[in-house]
């Protein structure tokens, strides 16, 4: 079900489990490829990702699929910086440094990369400030690091008040998913940079679901490309399947008027109740009831 290479991933079609996904987004207009990358992000399925060509939103995809799904190897056709950047995002997740060895022979910035992600994978804060590291490569593996242990005490050592420490520990507090955090963070320095940071950790912790609560932020990042209150039609049963998939509203898929659009919220349900049985599995919970 999951990507397992990168060859793969972009001379094949997607995968059946995720093809209700890319089903959705080539729905989803203006918004569909920021919608492909959620599907790799939630299905860690890389395959959705080669109905992008190129740019940044087919390196985003690829980030985000490797992240979920743990595995490194879908960044093999990325840049040397966004190589780094995947597999210090595996290795901060899993906590194991066999996603370091994409890194064998990438010494960008000049730094040993391996061995950086290395005290990642190892949470080590210590081996980010090695001799002959740069300022940005030893940023990203504090910021890692501290997303590794989820202690934002890692980022204080890039500075206090600096711009880097702020971009750190608003990642952590993403990804613990503590909304609160971010004021304290930014305090009043960057009134953008601290309500992204909000919504993005609001998401995370499930306080709402995506694209509900702030309407740009799915349009760069989720699912559908508009707030549904208020709306009708079409609009209105893309948030019903939206709610029904990810178990944020009290309906289901019987709600949904279009017949197709009801079928398809089927699948997306299904598909999307497998893959988070699968993650439980991977991460050694008991898997997740439907």
């Amino acid at each position: 079900m999951l990507a397992t290479g990168c060859t793969r991933e972009e001379s094949e079609a997607p995968g059946k489990a995720v093809a209700p996904y890319v089903q959705w987004c080539e729905a989803q207009g203006t918004a569909r490829g920021g919608c492909l990358v959620s599907a790799a992000r939630v299905s860690g399925d890389a395959s959705a990702c080669s109905k992008l060509k190129g740019g940044a939103e087919h390196t985003a995809c690829l980030l985000a699929a490797a992240k979920t799904s743990g595995r490194v190897e879908v960044c093999r056709p990325l840049a040397d910086r966004d190589l780094v950047l995947c597999a210090f995002a595996v290795a901060a997740k899993n906590g194991r440094d066999s996603a370091c060895a994409a890194l064998e022979n990438v010494h960008w910035e000049g730094g040993a990369t391996r061995d950086l992600c290395t005290s990642v994978a190892q949470g080590e804060a210590t081996g980010c400030t090695s001799a002959g590291t740069t300022a940005e490569l030893s940023e990203l593996c504090l910021r890692f690091v501290a997303l590794r242990r989820r202690d934002s005490s890692v980022c204080a050592s890039l500075g206090k008040d600096a711009p880097a420490a702020r971009r750190c520990a608003a990642a952590v507090a993403v990804e613990k998913g503590v909304p609160d955090a971010c004021g304290p963070i930014f305090s009043g320095t960057d009134g953008a940079a601290q309500h992204r940071c909000e919504v993005q950790a609001a998401i995370t912790k499930g306080t709402f679901p995506p694209c509900f609560g702030d309407p740009a932020v799915c349009e760069r990042s989720l699912w559908v490309a508009r707030a549904c209150e208020g709306t009708s039609g079409a609009w209105a049963d893309d948030c019903l399947i939206h709610q029904a998939v990810f178990g944020t509203g009290p309906l289901g898929c019987g709600a949904v008027l279009d017949k197709k659009r009801r079928a398809l919220c089927g699948q997306l349900r299904d598909a999307q109740e497998g893959f988070v049985r699968a993650r439980d599995v991977d991460a050694g919970a008991a898997p997740t009831p439907r």
